[in-house]
């Protein structure tokens, strides 16, 4: 395993290697950036998983000499085979199991059909262009789902437009484009992409949803999103030992939850590919499933985070564990112990889609507005924005957001309703005291009749006789 270090501004990939003498020694390379150093560290651990413990060539150096292609003129090299090669070299060693699988996915569906076959060094421009306003006509694939008639979104070909720019970059670095080329897929033009905006719950409907739902896992999934600002993956893939609630947190305030991991679904294929790295446990499954159940990495360093429980969430644990401890009793050894916080009665792991589906009856049994689980994430941060008077970097801390210009994007949301109250307040509080005459509230009547009162016989007289 390698180890990023951060040393002022500079970040540095440490990883040990067995040199000629059998000796084992350690390696450090220093990057300007966390981001290149994290690059590195997934490329070491990668190679080291194929090769054993050696010293690792700089990625650079060892794709040129990787290339099969490399000795044919890129006139002669097609697409299709070129990108077989950039995901065995660039894909296996900086996309995660995830990650491999949908572009690997996008390249098998979208672009060997249908521009595949041309030579590497024809992929133009213009072609780009008119090749991702075509893609919009294109059904969606449907994978292992019933067929669908969906086309395309112009947010699934900005997808394919970022792999094929990634790719051509590489083509350029490898010299199977000639080096002083410009990467034909930077100045394509793409499908407009419509503006969307993700139907959030506000808050009272948020404790209506609570309240209401008698889905005791449901209640505990929509708790620990809002409270912890989690994703639903990072709830499903939550263990035991990830939580800190014993008595003695509680009483202190310092009950607490380690998101170091997250569950979803794979290609058996990506697994076997990437040799199960970032995998942490593969659930066991049918021989015949093309995919598995996974617990994995987070897919970002910020993800690796710690995030303070609320007592009251604390409870609700603490009494979800006993709830749990009780069906283990009851299925005996047909219980499937994988020591995950968020289980179907039987141990075995709940996916996401199982959530969504329970969240959209709710929604349906009592006529709430329909949302998304990932909502109740942005609902989280909104909250925590407006509690915290707009301290981004706290709420980031929650979030686990890579970087702060996403949770800002929220909190500029944020401020557009805090304008528009503004207006509404400065309505009330100026214009309505300008055409409306100023009624005086009850203490300041009191008072004045006090006052009244305290004065001399004369004065009295004077005021009561004042026109």
């Amino acid at each position: 395993m390698a180890t990023i270090i951060s040393r002022s501004k500079k970040s540095v990939v440490v990883y040990s290697y067995v040199d000629n003498e059998k000796k084992r020694r350690q390696k450090w390379d220093t990057f300007l950036s966390r981001a290149e150093a994290f690059q590195r560290k997934k490329f070491v651990e990668y190679y080291q998983s194929v090769n054993g413990s050696v010293i690792v060539p700089d990625e650079q150096n060892l794709t040129q000499t990787a290339l099969k292609i490399e000795d044919k003129s890129s006139n002669n090299v097609t697409f299709s085979e070129y990108l077989k090669e950039y995901v065995d070299v660039y894909g296996r060693a900086n996309w995660s199991v995830t990650t491999f699988r949908n572009k690997t996915s996008l390249i098998r569906n979208y672009i060997d059909p249908i521009i595949g076959d041309k030579k590497i060094d024809q992929i133009s421009t213009r072609m780009l262009s008119k090749y991702y306003v075509d893609l919009l006509s294109v059904k969606e694939a449907a994978g292992n789902k019933p067929s669908s008639d969906k086309l395309l979104t112009p947010a699934n070909i900005k997808k394919i437009h970022d792999l094929i720019r990634s790719a051509l970059k590489q083509a350029i670095a490898w010299d199977t484009l000639p080096k002083n080329s410009t990467n034909p897929a930077t100045m394509a033009t793409l499908p407009v992409i419509p503006e969307y905006e993700r139907k959030v719950w506000d808050i009272e409907t948020f404790k209506v949803a609570v309240e209401k739902t008698e889905d005791e896992l449901l209640r505990l999934c929509m708790h620990l999103a809002f409270a912890c600002s989690l994703r639903i993956g990072e709830v499903l893939g939550l263990t035991w030992d990830n939580l800190v609630i014993d008595e003695e947190s509680i009483e202190n305030g310092t009950t607490r939850l380690f998101v170091e991991k997250q569950l979803t679904r794979v290609s058996k294929k990506a697994i076997d590919e990437l040799k199960e790295r970032d995998i942490i446990k593969v659930f066991p499954s049918s021989k015949n499933n093309v995919t598995r159940l996974v617990l994995m990495t987070p897919k970002t360093d910020s993800s690796r985070r710690t995030v303070w429980l609320p007592k009251s969430v604390a409870q609700m644990l603490i009494q979800h564990k006993k709830n749990q401890s009780e069906m283990k009793d009851f299925f005996g050894e047909e219980y499937e112990d994988h020591n995950l916080v968020i289980s179907s009665e039987n141990g075995k792991p709940v996916e996401n889609k199982l959530v969504g589906k329970r969240l959209r009856k709710l929604c349906e049994e009592f006529k709430l507005p329909r949302v998304e689980f990932h909502s109740l994430r942005h609902l989280s941060t909104t909250y925590k924005l407006k509690m915290t008077n707009g301290d981004i970097k706290s709420v980031q801390g929650d979030t686990g957001h890579s970087k702060a210009d996403m949770v800002t994007e929220v909190y500029s949301h944020i401020i557009d309703e805090d304008r528009r109250h503004n207006a509404k307040k400065l309505e009330q509080t100026f214009y309505e005291e300008e055409t409306s005459p100023k009624e005086m509230n009850t203490d300041q009547t009191l008072k004045l009749l006090n006052i009244i009162q305290s004065l001399p016989d004369e004065l009295k007289e004077k005021l009561l006789s004042l026109d």
